[in-house]
Formats: structure tokens, C-alpha cells, sequence
């Protein structure tokens, strides 16, 4: 028996990837989609026939609280802005429903902790599943990079060289709530836990960033607060690597190298390197449809969350960019993390 869902938010993730990765999922069957305003969720609808709509516009019956209220929706997944993201989760929670939300888990590492304590005291968190999407965990380039590393004993050196500039007519970047960012990093934030969310799974669990100290700078005005970071980090067995990440520079790359105890493997764009052989990995998709699907096969089989999908690996993708954040403010300081999830 399929679990009846709703698609929280109609932006342009839930079009590129929420619906369709729905639509491919056989053990969901989509029942409704909420957005702020009618006209945004008939537009996601309009590839999702016999699908009811609620909007904060559509007044009596037709709000967020009446779409929890039904018993043949027992799931939600929610990809809205990072500041109100928090709310609609807890509602959704307190109802009885699963939820999928999208990362970042809130915008800072407080909010974040504040809500999985809420969650850890008020839910069973065992029956009432709360997972927390990282689409990059279920990246087939990622996942064979990690197998190798994994194979080639301790991690020696590493680095992570993403840069890209975002442009005023990028269809993300016209989102509202991303030109004015109301809270820390700006694209830093939303794309740049995707990347330490990738390294941390290929360095693996048994081998934790520990401490970064970083630069920080805005190289574009039209991307506030910042748009770049460059930090120096090491590992709990020893590793040292750098992490660079800017999302308002004219460089163009897309690099995840390590260097093992027996040899070298290397991310770059779509190839990988495993010491002088390459693999082309072709692009099968950003990972969000084997990401639902083992969603809901998280909550047929009555839960626990599987750890790649776990509030308590989101927030340690935040805390690793926020001890960077906080290392650039003060101008490059070692800053120590906490909260990264150990086997």
C-alpha cells in the first residue's frame, strides 16, 4: 500500500527534482502540494494531475493546517526557505507525519539544535520519522569516490576546490529570499553544505574534521554576505586539506582530491581519478530520486531514519560551515567543531 504525500513549497527544486523524484517513487502517492500562494502551487501541479492544492491564499479549508489535518497524507516533503523551513517542519511533526526536509537543517547551529532537541523530546523518533534531504550522500560520483578512498587506508591530504559565480539572471538567484539572505553565509549556506556534506563522506565517520581556520570575503555586491570562504582543516587522524568555495568567482572548478595511504583519487566534475585511471561516472541524476525512495522505504519498514538522511549528519554539514563562517569574522582564527557525527 503506497503512503499518500504532499509537496511542500513549488520552487524550482520541487519542479526539477521533488515531483519528479514522487512520481518515480511507487510506494508514495501524491496527494496534495502547499505553496504560499495559490497561483505558485497550481503552476507545480500543472505536472501533477488529480492533486489537491492548499495555499495561504485560498482561504477556509485550504491551509497548511488543513492539509496536515487529512489521515490519507502520511508524509511530507518540505523544500521552502531556509528561515521558515523550521516551523512548517515542527507543525508537520506535531501532526503525525513524517517529514523530509531539505538542507540546511535550519540557519544556524542553534536553530538547529533547538529543533532536533524539540523533535528528540516530543516525537518517537523511532515511529515518526523526521530525515533531513542531502541529495550529494546519494551522488553516484560521490558514493564510488568514497568507496575508493575507503579501500586506499588513512586519508593523508585532502582539498575541495568549488568555484562558480552565480549570476544576477541564475533562476535561484532570483528567488527573493536568496537575493536578500536573512541569515549567515548567503550561498555559502544553502549551496556550500552540498560540498562538506560530500567530504565528509568520503573522508567517512571514523575520521571527522576537527578544526578549520579560514578567510572569508564578498567578491560580489550583489551576493551578500559573503560569497567566499578559504579554510585550512584537519582531521581527527591527522589529516590536513583546504577547503575553497566560492559561489562569486570567475573560476570555474569542481575538484574533491585525497591522498591515501596507497594512493591518490580524485572528483573532478564527472570524472573520477583513481590514481592514473579514469572513470567517466555519467551523469545519472543529482540523487534525490533514490534519496525519496529510500524515504519512504524508511517509513514502511516503521523507521529508524537511515544515518545519511539523519538531522544529526545535517547539523554537522552545518557546523563544519558555520565554525568556518566564524573563523573568517575573526579574521582567520582556529575554531574547533563540534557536533560531527562519529560510528
Amino acid at each position: 500500500m503506497s503512503i499518500g504525500v504532499a509537496i511542500i513549497g513549488s520552487g524550482n527544486f520541487a519542479k526539477e527534482q521533488h515531483l519528479p523524484a514522487v512520481q518515480a517513487t511507487p510506494d508514495l502517492a501524491l496527494k496534495a502540494i502547499y505553496s504560499r500562494s495559490l497561483k505558485s502551487a497550481r503552476d507545480l501541479a500543472s505536472g501533477a494531475p488529480n492533486c489537491d492544492l492548499y495555499s495561504d491564499d485560498s482561504g477556509h479549508g485550504k491551509t497548511y493546517e488543513d492539509l496536515l489535518a487529512r489521515s490519507d497524507i502520511g508524509a511530507v516533503i518540505i523544500g521552502l526557505p531556509i528561515l521558515v523551513q523550521p516551523g512548517f517542519i515542527k507543525k508537520a511533526l506535531f501532526a503525525g507525519k513524517h517529514v523530509l526536509s531539505e538542507k540546511p537543517i535550519a540557519k544556524d547551529v542553534i536553530a538547529a539544535r533547538e529543533l532536533l532537541q524539540w523533535y528528540q523530546t516530543t516525537c518517537d523518533v523511532h515511529h515518526r520519522i523526521w530525515a533531513v534531504g542531502e541529495n550529494f550522500r546519494y551522488m553516484t560520483k560521490f558514493l564510488f569516490a568514497a568507496e575508493k578512498v575507503h579501500a586506499m587506508g588513512k586519508v593523508r591530504r585532502f582539498r575541495v576546490n568549488v568555484q562558480s559565480l552565480v549570476q544576477q539572471d541564475n533562476r535561484y538567484y532570483l528567488t527573493p529570499w536568496r537575493k536578500s539572505p536573512g541569515y549567515q553565509g548567503g550561498f555559502l549556506l544553502d549551496g556550500g553544505v552540498h560540498m562538506l556534506a560530500g567530504l565528509r563522506m568520503i573522508l567517512g565517520p571514523n575520521d571527522r574534521v576537527t578544526a578549520v581556520s579560514a578567510q572569508t570575503r564578498q567578491l560580489q555586491e550583489y551576493l551578500p554576505p559573503i560569497d567566499t570562504v578559504d579554510a585550512v582543516a584537519q582531521t581527527e587522524l591527522g589529516a590536513t586539506g583546504t577547503i575553497s568555495l566560492s559561489w562569486g568567482s570567475r573560476y570555474n572548478d569542481s575538484l574533491f582530491e585525497f591522498e591515501c595511504e596507497k594512493g591518490m583519487v580524485k572528483i573532478q566534475f564527472d570524472d573520477v581519478m583513481v590514481n592514473d585511471e579514469v572513470h567517466h561516472i555519467e551523469f545519472d541524476g543529482k540523487g534525490v530520486v533514490p534519496e525519496v525512495k529510500e524515504f519512504a522505504e524508511s517509513i514502511l519498514r516503521g523507521g529508524p531514519v537511515v544515518n545519511r538522511q539523519s538531522p544529526e549528519e545535517a547539523l554537522a554539514d552545518l557546523s563544519l560551515l558555520e565554525q568556518m563562517l566564524k573563523s573568517g569574522e575573526k579574521n582567520g582564527d582556529r575554531m574547533m567543531l563540534h557536533f560531527q557525527v562519529k560510528e
